[in-house]
């Protein structure tokens, strides 16, 4: 059941809740193996659910661990990142399935036509887990800004406990 001011999306045999607010951008290239969606805050704050083939996961990385791992560090990687600093990393439990929670903050350094000295902290936030009843993997991750509501990685957790990547009966 949705609590109030809550809707459900779904797609592609998973669902997942998210405010009412939020405005949901789908990738046109987006199919049931693999793809993206964007839910986009009104307070420009984003978050995204990207999935693809388990059997390529499982090719490339050992663990559910390694993946997530992996994946922190392509995203330092990609950004003007000085250093990563781990805040917290957690086992849950999604849909019956494990998953990986991480939250890391990175020093960026602020880009532009007149880029200044000074460094800009940014938190990314995410979930990995493997579906195998789907053949899939999921990743849920926001990257909140500095003017990111105090409670937007409470929103970001009760979000990600309503994921639902199989129909729970007979799984």
């Amino acid at each position: 059941m949705t609590k109030k001011g809550f809707e459900n999306f779904a797609v592609y045999m998973f669902s997942m809740d998210y405010p009412e607010v939020c405005r949901i951008e789908f990738n046109p290239k987006s199919v049931k193996q693999r793809g993206d969606v964007v839910f986009h805050f009104p307070d420009r704050e984003k978050l995204f659910v990207s999935w693809g083939q388990l059997d390529i996961a499982q090719k490339k990385f050992a663990t559910l661990e390694e993946q997530a791992e992996k994946s922190l560090k392509a995203a330092s990687k990609g950004t003007q990142t000085k250093n990563m600093e781990r805040i917290k990393q957690d086992s849950i439990k999604v849909n019956s399935h494990k998953a990986v929670y991480n939250h890391v903050r990175m020093q960026e350094m602020q880009r532009g036509f007149f880029p200044s000295k000074q460094k800009m902290m940014r938190d990314v936030l995410s979930i990995h887990l493997h579906c195998e009843p789907t053949s899939r993997y999921f990743v849920l991750y926001a990257m909140p800004t500095r003017n990111a509501p105090e409670d937007f990685g409470d929103l970001f957790l009760d979000m990600a406990h309503t994921f639902e990547c199989h129909p729970n009966e007979g799984w």
